[in-house]
């Protein structure tokens, strides 16, 4: 299968809701063509003024090295703290974030692939969205901005899939809590008022244990306290039912070859008792006459 065709199989378009799954397959495949790191990073030789509101002691001192673009933006900014300190009031006290050094027709070539990565996987009314932003790194906190906080309906799925998920009797329980928690976390961080409380996460996992496992880690977690689940985690949940599993000996139910040799059936139907006896007896009377 060829890089192109793998990709779009593996990332799925961003329409929105999907935001959340959309961003960490998106951001795998620009890991895995070492081109992720465009998201978070200047352009080599820019920098960056960010504003914040706290009283000015002194104009800032402009960075040494700086462009001729940048350098005219730091003049400005000094002569607005100036005015600020003459006044004595709070204004806006610039701070600078520079790039590292670095090749910048390196940075250009890999910035111009993670937008081509980034807009091959968007709906086309998202795509008119970020057209005229000019880098991966913008056009990533765009869609994090625009995207980024679940709506309802997608905290309602998160939660209907995790109540969907089975843990299997005969197979390893790591693999479903681990889906079960990866649903719940979602739910967690969409927003401010959506976080499940620990005890609440724990009951939802336990209910769902085979019986006998159940009736180990229920009577285990029973004898602390409700606050004490302020410090626990569901993977010590998890590390608590895969070794009690383990303990119990569980093993992978027996492969299909094993299964089907008890399913061979003989030809015709199977011979009554009476009938097996007159074949042994006509058998022993010819062996006999034989020897005579």
């Amino acid at each position: 299968m060829s890089s192109g065709s793998s990709f779009m199989s593996t990332v799925p378009e961003l329409t929105g809701p999907n935001y959340t799954i959309w961003a960490s397959k998106s951001k795998s495949w620009l890991q895995s063509q070492g081109i992720a790191y465009v998201l978070n990073t200047l352009k080599p030789g820019e920098i960056q003024i960010v504003g914040s509101t706290s009283p000015v002691l002194a104009p800032p001192t402009a960075p040494a090295r700086t462009t001729g673009s940048t350098t005219a933006a730091s003049a400005a900014a000094a002569a607005a703290a100036e005015e600020g300190s003459d006044t004595g009031s709070e204004v806006s006290s610039p701070h600078f974030i520079a790039a590292a050094s670095g090749n910048v027709a390196d940075w250009e070539k890999d910035n111009d692939k993670a937008m081509g990565v980034i807009k091959l996987r968007v709906t086309q009314a998202i795509s008119a969205k970020i057209e005229n932003i000019t880098t991966a790194r913008v056009m990533w906190d765009t869609l994090k901005d625009l995207y980024g906080r679940p709506g309802a309906a997608e905290i309602f799925q998160n939660f209907k899939r995790a109540m969907n998920v089975e843990i299997p009797r005969n197979a390893h329980p790591g693999a479903a809590i681990d889906l079960i928690k990866m649903y719940l976390t979602c739910i967690t961080n969409a927003g401010d008022n959506t976080e499940i409380p620990m005890y609440l996460q724990f009951m939802i996992v336990v209910n769902k244990l085979p019986p006998d496992i159940y009736a180990y880690i229920i009577n285990k977690i029973t004898q602390d306290d409700i606050d004490d689940f302020e410090h626990e985690t569901l993977d010590n949940l998890r590390t608590h039912v895969v070794n009690t599993w383990e303990a119990r000996g569980r093993k992978k139910p027996q492969s299909a070859n094993a299964t089907k040799i008890t399913a061979i059936k003989c030809k015709g139907k199977p011979p009554v008792f009476e009938e097996q006896q007159q074949q042994r007896h006509k058998g022993g009377s010819s062996a006999w006459r034989g020897k005579g």
